[in-house]
């Protein structure tokens, strides 16, 4: 179910093409409430803003009432349901009600964290030459590791666990903590001789090259994360923190 204005990356779609689009990829779409509804495509407001805003929080009423029935409808705004167009998962959006007037809230991180993590996703993603040399991506250390900061910020029952979005920084794993979206990128470079220090300083300079979104609600906080192994010099340090960048062990991630 749609509502409002729909834009695709940023480009305006119209209905009939959007339900072509979902249609395609096998949903079937209606315009107006059944509990055959599982998802609610949120919009931008058209035309006269006070008679769209009420049409609007009659629909997401709706939604609240269904999610309070036990029967959760999934709701996601213009980035959703652009991810979901292509494949990548999409977060659903929390609702707030004052009297008849619903508001779709905003959440930490948006425009740097995706949906909810998925580990076979994250397995089938593309990796260049670029991220296989200097954070080692691809290798069974880099997997290794990658499944221990899993183990670590998974188990923890209070943090949201979730994925990059599909056109901002492809970092390993993200979270939120304390009002904080993080993303983490796993490096485990590929060593010879003794040019370890080099490679994990090339793959914070990597990570501080990463586009910087604006922190919209909350923080965003980039960080790397080592081999327990790994001499995290001084020198390592201030080149992260002039970067930007959170570096540690798995054990020191927030």
């Amino acid at each position: 179910m749609f509502t409002g204005k729909t834009r695709v990356d940023g480009e305006w779609v119209v209905r009939d093409n959007c339900f072509a689009r979902a249609q395609t990829l096998g949903a079937v779409c209606q315009n107006s409430f059944s509990r055959k509804v599982t998802l609610v495509v949120h919009g931008e407001l058209t035309g006269n803003v006070k008679d769209a805003e009420r049409a609007l929080s009659r629909k997401l009423l709706t939604v609240i009432e269904s999610r309070r029935a036990g029967r959760h409808i999934h709701v996601v705004d213009n980035a959703g349901y652009s991810d979901l167009l292509f494949g990548a998962p999409a977060p659903c959006r929390h609702l707030k009600a004052q009297g008849e007037h619903v508001t779709v809230m905003p959440e930490f991180g948006e425009g740097f964290l995706g949906g909810p993590f998925d580990r076979l996703r994250l397995r089938t993603r593309g990796i260049n030459r670029l991220e296989a040399g200097v954070l080692g991506r691809g290798t069974p250390r880099h997997e290794k590791l990658l499944s221990h900061l899993i183990e670590r910020v998974g188990g923890r029952r209070t943090l949201d666990v979730r994925a990059p979005t599909r056109r901002g920084p492809q970092f390993d794993l993200g979270w939120i903590s304390e009002r904080t979206a993080y993303g983490a990128w796993v490096a485990t470079p590929e060593q010879s001789g003794g040019e370890e220090a080099k490679r994990l300083a090339e793959a914070v300079e990597y990570v501080g090259r990463s586009a910087r979104p604006p922190a919209r609600h909350g923080q965003v906080q980039r960080v790397v994360v080592l081999e327990d192994a790994v001499d995290l010099s001084s020198g390592l340090r201030e080149r992260a923190q002039a970067a930007g960048v959170l570096i540690g062990k798995v054990k020191d991630v927030p």
